[in-house]
Parts: C-alpha cells; structure tokens; sequence
C-alpha cells in the first residue's frame, strides 16, 4: 500500500472526517478497511495506519522489552492512544478526543490529509503549513543529508 499526496478534508459536527477516495481505494485494493489511528511520535498529528501495518509495528513492540523505557514511552504515548476504525458508508471515520486534542482538530475544522507511503498523517492545516514551511525553510541545511541515506 502506498499512500500519497496532501488534500484538504473537513471534520463535521460530530468530528469525523472522511478519508480521501484515493486513500480507501488503496484500502480496498489491499482487501482490509481497518485503519488505526494513534498519537504521532514526530509531531502534533495522528498517524493513520493500515490495520496491517499497525498489527505488525505491535509486533515489533511487543517483542522489545517491556521494562525499558523507551518502550514503556511507546507504550503509553502511542500504543495507549490507539482507536481502530473502518470508514462509514460515506467514508468517514471517527477521530477520539485524545487524538483530536493531540493534533487540535475540533469540529468543523480543516484536516490536512498527508500520505507518507506506508501511512496517513493528520494535521490542523494552520500546524501543517507550520510545519511544512520550517521544513522547506531548513531544506538547505539537510539536503546533503539526504544522498547519505540514498536519496
């Protein structure tokens, strides 16, 4: 599954918000509609997951030690604010208040809607462009980074 591009979606009164076309037909076309949606451990959003995708990241977290901090921090920022959903008839999803409060998404707010290949990232728009415009702002300072990693 891959996931790309970056559209603008709308959360209605009861603070759902309807997953992009693209990105359900992604969902379809890999046979499972389950998402998980979680606190973002790289900033104020919320992470969407495949349910896939989620179940195997579970995986790898249970398999580290439960005792070292790192992973009790995983554990209680991430894995405790997990909430699986499945897009309604029209698409839409419910996004649980601790998510909501994490990224400040109320109702009827604008969603920036971000695919990142493998999965979804949720931001108010006025934190995207934030965040969006440090990074291109520090484009010149890790652009070279980035050949390091083969890119």
């Amino acid at each position: 599954m891959k996931f790309r591009g970056e559209q603008i979606q709308k959360t209605d009164a009861k603070f759902r918000l309807s997953i992009p076309a693209s990105y359900r037909r992604t969902l379809q076309d890999g046979g499972d509609q389950r998402l998980v949606l979680v606190r973002s451990l790289t900033g104020p959003c919320i992470t969407v997951y495949p349910a896939a995708e989620w179940e195997a990241r579970e995986e790898r977290i249970s398999s580290l030690p439960q005792t070292e901090p790192r992973v009790v921090h995983v554990l209680r920022f991430q894995v405790a604010s997990a909430a699986e959903v499945t897009p309604d008839g029209h698409g839409r999803v419910l996004l649980p208040q601790v998510l909501r409060k994490h990224a400040d998404i109320g109702a009827n707010s604008e969603v920036a809607v971000v695919g990142q290949i493998r999965h979804i990232e949720l931001w108010s728009v006025e934190r995207w462009q934030r965040a969006s415009a440090e990074t291109a702002a520090g484009l010149s300072d890790w652009r070279g980074d980035l050949s390091e990693l083969g890119l």
